[in-house]
């Protein structure tokens, strides 16, 4: 079956992050060390819940003030938050922008509400989407069956003629399981390589 939609993670694949940037911010303003202000920021039971959209900034802010011992107002939390995104694009827009005259272009991730904002307004990747399937409003995180289901019923395509492309073994793992062509990002001569294998017109890519 030929590919009809094109669906991309965001964070390594799209945009590159270091949450090292961010915790320089965090770590002097904490009365933990770095190690443990590590873990409390990426406690899987809070982390997840405020991907998902379950708690908002506000909540996890809060979280982070009582748990991380962080000595930051929200304003200061959100800037050392968005910290971690690096400034040039990994994939040119301009390849995206090739890629959209010819496929509908689904954007698949798990980003919570304050970095969605932040992307929104500081870059443009966004607006190179026909959708944007974003975790925290989605309710749901690669891998997950339910966020491909949404983004599959966004591109009203057959799952098996979806392409998808994600940094995370585990994520085009499960996309594989629901019948999505994926691949495994590493950089942008594979992802060209792996779209061209699956008859992907890619222009002058």
């Amino acid at each position: 079956m030929a590919i009809e939609a094109l669906m991309f993670d965001l964070g390594k694949v799209l945009i590159d992050f270091d949450f090292e940037l961010g915790m320089r911010h965090f770590a002097p303003r904490s009365g933990l060390s770095t190690d443990a202000l590590w873990q409390v920021i990426l406690d899987r039971r809070w982390i997840d819940r405020y991907e998902k959209g379950a708690i908002s900034t506000e909540e996890y802010h809060h979280y982070l003030r009582d748990a991380g011992q962080l000595d930051m107002d929200l304003e200061e939390f959100q800037e050392a938050w968005t910290a971690v995104f690096l400034p040039e694009p990994i994939v040119p827009e301009a390849f995206l922008a090739s890629l959209r005259e010819r496929y509908p272009l689904i954007l698949v991730s798990n980003i919570n509400e304050s970095h969605a904002t932040h992307i929104a307004t500081n870059y443009s990747v966004f607006d190179h989407f026909d959708h944007r399937i974003l975790s925290h409003e989605v309710g749901a995180m690669k891998p997950e069956r339910k966020i491909y289901d949404v983004a599959i019923a966004a591109a009203g395509k057959p799952a098996e003629s979806l392409f998808f492309t994600d940094d995370r073994e585990e994520n085009v793992e499960s996309a594989l399981k629901m019948g999505i062509r994926a691949h495994q990002f590493r950089s942008l001569s594979g992802l060209i390589a792996a779209l061209k294998e699956c008859g992907v017109d890619t222009g002058a890519f």
